[in-house]
């Protein structure tokens, strides 16, 4: 098992696993064994094998490992058994309450996919074949005829160039003779560089390609097709393009004046953001602008794809309410504003990765990337046939976003029993089943005994309380009524307890739907800890966003209804880039929560920072998914 060690820590997990069954076979009912494979299969390509021994390995010693509880929801989130998977999830809050948020959003995932998956989208989904290669093939762009198609990979015909991470992505294309691809051919060596370049989007006329170019800082480019040959190509202009900061994928409208693309610019939403810039009379493209936070999030959204009707908007998101690691979504341009979102649905969305879809004008046949099991290796390329005569998204009941915000928790000295009221316009929604109704017990944290507690409803949006109920205190029972087409959080108050929160952000074409939940609460004591999930910088900034504030007034109000605590303000990073640096970034950031708390009344002596940088990851750095993007935090310490 050592020599399986090695090698996981190498994280070359194809001889990792190699070395773990060899193990195996010399001890059967080894439940640390069990557990590696299982784990080792999580990062590869048939993750549905993990379940099994992750099980097995439950089965032989339940603590065998400490997080074997997440490992094993997750395992089972990739073989689709949602509700095993949502009972093990459980199982993990219990014993890292720390964690509960993050644990919260799997067990909105599988909600969602339990929901969309009881729903499936009425298609034909099939991969590309030898269009795709063992290695990561993406970001299909199909011409208006639908006979030729130009994506991206990092193929190779170089072992050692692949072993080394030297196989760079390069454009390729390929036609349609008959209903059979040929082999696909590099596009030209004009647009192939030594380093990245993909393919982004075409212009109707299939003259004009735009592409990412990793030359420069990552930026948008053009390439002009005139005969056969692909000009050298030339980035846009400073509007669509920064100096510091990346714009990766685009897509132009059909009569090529609109610009929607992808950029973590400051001044944004989240991570990546989409724009969109206009075309002015000059031919020069204008200033771009933020599609806003209804398409945003504080997450990424990415691989931007405006249909031929110039008001579809189909992008990939992490932030929005998702099976798993990325969904496709669409949107519609109406009354000259953007409405909600909405998941594209099962089987197209999957809990991978899927996202660069396109769609012909006729919204029959589209094709997508992802990495689902059974592909030929990373990422494919895959086609998709709608078989209705045209594609409409079928609403859903998505069970979205029971989020814990821990960071919203806060202490009370004394929590009288409310006076209940509800919202008229609750009432009203109420009636025309517009609503979801949660429902379930608040227990206390430690031993599950029942507890009652203020519970209220506030709509982000206005800061308005639109709803104020008591749970039982015998049996901790509640039931709250969430009316549909807005950002809710649900706050629970219990005196001597954290305050705790959850978010509910409800898209108005959901259905009438009932969840059952747990709201558990965590004792107040010195040496708790949260994270605080709502404190937003700018990637590489310091410099509180806007969005953050809310979150700081919510620990200010916590010091001055607690006058007697102290506490201070950890900043923390994940393991990428330089050492010093990211510590020296967690302590400004750390600092600036504790500057605004200053200025606005609260004692120098009972707040303060520190920066850790990465010297406290709460768990493995190895993915971004389950390891940097939840290393990456700012928390609230109790210290007095």
């Amino acid at each position: 098992m050592a020599t399986g060690d090695k090698y996981y820590g190498k994280k070359d997990y194809k001889n990792a696993l190699a070395a773990y069954l060899a193990a195996q076979d010399l001890n059967p009912d080894d439940a640390a064994v069990n557990f590696k494979i299982g784990l080792t299969y999580l990062y590869s390509e048939t993750k549905s094998k993990a379940a099994s021994y992750i099980s097995k390995a439950y089965r032989l010693n339940p603590a065998v490992n400490p997080d074997i509880d997440y490992h094993l929801g997750i395992a089972f989130q990739n073989t689709n058994e949602f509700q095993k998977a949502i009972e093990h999830f459980e199982n993990f809050k219990k014993k890292k309450a720390n964690l509960s948020s993050i644990v919260d959003e799997k067990i909105a995932e599988c909600h969602i996919a339990d929901s969309l998956s009881q729903n499936e989208l009425n298609v034909i989904i099939e991969n590309l074949g030898a269009v795709n290669t063992p290695y990561s093939d993406y970001s299909p762009i199909i011409s208006a005829d639908g006979n030729t198609l130009i994506f991206t990979s990092n193929r190779t015909d170089d072992p050692a160039k692949a072993k080394a991470n030297q196989n760079f992505e390069d454009i390729f294309f390929t036609t349609k003779q008959g209903n059979t691809w040929a082999a696909p051919k590099p596009i030209s060596p004009n647009i192939n560089i030594k380093y990245n370049d993909a393919a982004a989007s075409l212009s109707p006329d299939g003259k004009t390609l735009f592409l990412y170019y990793e030359e420069g800082e990552g930026d948008i480019y053009t390439s002009t097709l005139t005969g056969d040959q692909w000009s050298k190509p030339e980035p846009l202009n400073k509007n669509i393009n920064t100096a510091m900061f990346w714009e990766t994928c685009a897509s132009v409208t059909a009569d090529g004046k609109k610009l929607f693309f992808a950029s973590n610019r400051p001044g944004g939403i989240g991570e990546l953001d989409l724009y969109v810039s206009q075309l002015d009379g000059k031919g020069e493209w204008g200033k771009a602008v933020n599609l806003g936070p209804v398409i945003n999030t504080p997450e990424n959204e990415d691989s931007p794809y405006i249909h031929h009707d110039g008001v579809t908007l189909y992008f990939s998101s992490d932030g929005h309410p998702r099976l798993g690691n990325s969904d496709i979504f669409v949107t519609e341009f109406v009354n000259n504003k953007w409405k909600k979102p909405e998941n594209m649905g099962y089987p197209l969305n999957s809990w991978e990765y899927d996202g660069f879809f396109t769609l012909s004008p006729d919204k029959k046949k589209g094709y997508f990337s992802t990495a689902k099991e059974g592909g030929l290796g990373d990422a494919d390329i895959y086609s998709i046939t709608f078989l209705e005569p045209k594609y409409k998204v079928k609403p859903k009941p998505e069970v979205v976003a029971a989020v814990q915000k821990a960071a919203e928790e806060k202490v009370k000295t004394e929590i009288p029993k409310s006076e209940e009221f509800i919202d008229a316009s609750i009432q009203a929604k109420k009636e025309q089943k517009v609503v979801t109704l949660l429902k379930g017990r608040v227990i206390d944290e430690s031993n599950a005994a029942p507890l009652g507690a203020v519970i209220s409803l506030v709509d982000n949006a206005t800061n308005k309380v639109m709803a104020k109920i008591n749970a039982n205190p015998l049996t901790g029972e509640f039931e709250l009524i969430i009316p549909h087409g807005g950002n809710y959080g649900v706050a629970t108050e219990k005196a001597g307890y954290l305050f705790n929160s959850i978010n509910f952000a409800l898209p108005e074409f959901a259905e009438y739907q009932e969840i059952d939940t747990h709201i558990i609460m965590v004792k107040a004591e010195v040496g708790s800890k949260v994270v605080l999930k709502n404190i937003f910088f700018d990637i590489g900034k310091a410099d509180l966003k806007t969005e953050s504030v809310a979150e700081v007034e919510n620990i200010r109000e916590l010091l001055i209804t607690n006058p007697n605590l102290k506490v201070q303000i950890n900043g923390h990073t994940d393991n990428s880039g330089n050492a010093a640096s990211n510590k020296a970034l967690s302590l400004k950031r750390a600092s600036s929560v504790v500057t605004y708390l200053e200025a606005h009344g609260i004692a120098a002596d009972r707040v303060t920072a520190k920066g850790y940088g990465s010297e406290r990851p709460i768990v493995s750095n190895d993915d971004e998914t389950g390891g940097r993007e939840i290393n990456r935090r700012t928390e609230i310490e109790i210290i007095e």
